[in-house]
């Protein structure tokens, strides 16, 4: 009988101590687990970035600088951009697509914004900036140091950044993640940015302007909406 409670106890002691490993490791695998963003976006799991990654944001960022200086020193609505934007609904159904004409504003509480009066649907209004936004945090970061990690937390919220070159333009992607009351983050947005970066892809005045910008936002289930705008010239002689 003691021979029997023995090999009981050992079996029962085996089982529990592997469902615990099995935890263990599926936590280290999910801690490890490339982010799903919103639309087909991806980033890496937390880490620092690498050298070449922190090349491409320093000169990001940079290039995000000299456009804010620029920007704030214009006088308020009166340099005007071209862009088009098109906005698709949650059913992958386009809702617009159009050129329109959006004025540099600085006038406002909240720091330079695209301005539209006659645009009756959605587009970027914030101008991406060194100082604004996650990238303010990512900026002042890589003003200091060479270890700069490539997640930001920030409350609830999880900011998974890539920092790439895409069509040779310096780009930043942004996935944006939310914590449920289970503890987990699930990802609520993605945002690609592509800036002007060289003369061969503008004047040199216009370094650091968001050529491309897109952004991806959850809504039932899988389904997501767009919001998309591109840069196509300047229509007034800064």
């Amino acid at each position: 009988m003691k021979k029997n409670l023995f090999a009981t106890f050992v079996i029962i002691l085996f089982i529990s101590l592997s469902t615990t490993s099995c935890k263990i490791n599926q936590e280290l695998k999910n801690d490890n687990a490339e982010i799903e963003g919103v639309g087909g976006m991806k980033a890496s799991p937390p880490r620092n970035f690498t050298p070449s990654e922190l090349e491409i944001g320093r000169r990001i960022c940079g290039n995000l600088k000299q456009k804010r200086l620029m920007f704030e020193g214009l006088p308020s609505d009166t340099e005007k951009f071209r862009f088009r934007g098109e906005v698709r609904n949650c059913f992958n159904n386009t809702a617009n697509n159009s050129l329109f004409i959006a004025s540099i504003s600085n006038a406002g509480s909240s720091g330079v914004e695209y301005s539209s009066p006659g645009r009756a649907v959605n587009y970027f209004k914030d101008v991406t900036t060194d100082q604004n936004g996650i990238m303010k945090t990512l900026c002042d970061s890589l003003l200091v140091s060479d270890a700069v990690a490539n997640t930001i937390l920030d409350s609830n919220f999880k900011y998974s950044i890539n920092l790439l070159i895409n069509d040779g333009y310096d780009s930043y992607e942004l996935i944006k993640s939310q914590k449920n009351s289970s503890g987990n983050y699930k990802s609520i947005s993605s945002e690609k940015i592509s800036l002007i970066s060289n003369t061969k892809q503008a004047s040199a005045k216009f370094i650091g302007v968001e050529k491309a910008r897109i952004r991806y936002t959850r809504c039932e289930g899988d389904q997501f909406q767009t919001l998309s705008q591109t840069w196509i010239e300047a229509i007034t002689p800064f």
